[in-house]
């Protein structure tokens, strides 16, 4: 009323007023933020006249798999080892190389034949079709057991069997038996730990972006012997 406003809730809410309000009435006032939110959110929804403007919608966040303790992943290892057949041992040991050495998931790890293991200069490489094709190093912590389990594969995958299917990898992981109070075996987690494996070498991210198939990256057709990778990634 001091401003001379006629008491309208299309005037009292219109977004200059509320502005100024909070900019004038407010000043002193060290709640002026949490009036201004307040009067911003229930402006568009009291008024159909207020030029306030649309609200923008909310983008989801993508929820990240958290990555496992370095104590979950020796249990794991050791889970491997003991599962009931040698099919689903071969197939523990692959998910966990392929996943945490690598980076794989469910889209390439079911799918690695011992044709794809290249070994150059001390460093093994796995390569990998689509949907992202490219060739990823190994952690060093890995190499032997992709090494291995490529050398007593035969015409199988690494991780047993021929199967094609699309469900392979998550099928896999779920017949996985894990000692109790371990926690399940998961290739989105294995591919998290890769990654903060990664960045806590001092690997750069878009070093990381390459061999993860990054959708942010464009794939391109890598050598056999790996070039066209950082030295950090090519080693690391």
């Amino acid at each position: 009323m001091g401003e001379g406003l006629p008491l309208d809730v299309e005037v009292v809410l219109d977004p200059d007023t509320v502005e100024r309000f909070v900019a004038v009435g407010l000043a002193d006032d060290r709640s002026r933020a949490t009036y201004r939110s307040v009067l911003r959110r229930v402006g568009p929804r009291l008024t159909s006249r207020a030029p306030w403007e649309a609200r923008i919608p909310a983008v989801a966040r993508r929820q990240v798999a958290r990555p496992y303790r370095e104590e979950e992943i020796r249990g794991l290892k050791d889970d491997s080892w003991a599962q009931p057949t040698p099919g689903r041992v071969r197939a523990a040991r692959a998910l966990l190389a392929f996943g945490a050495g690598a980076g794989l998931d469910g889209r390439w790890l079911a799918k690695v034949t011992a044709t794809n293991i290249i070994e150059r200069a001390g460093t093994v490489l796995v390569r990998v079709g689509e949907p992202a094709a490219r060739v990823v190093p190994v952690l060093p912590a890995w190499q032997d057991e992709v090494i291995d389990l490529a050398e007593t594969a035969g015409v199988e995958f690494l991780v047993g069997g021929t199967s094609t299917s699309r469900n392979r990898a998550g099928a896999l992981a779920a017949s996985i038996i894990v000692a109790h109070g371990h926690p399940k075996l998961s290739a989105s987690r294995l591919r998290s730990t890769w990654l903060v494996t990664h960045l806590a070498m001092g690997t750069r991210l878009p070093e990381c972006q390459r061999p993860s198939g990054s959708p942010h990256w464009r794939p391109r057709e890598l050598p056999a012997d790996g070039r066209g990778m950082s030295p950090r990634t090519a080693t690391g």
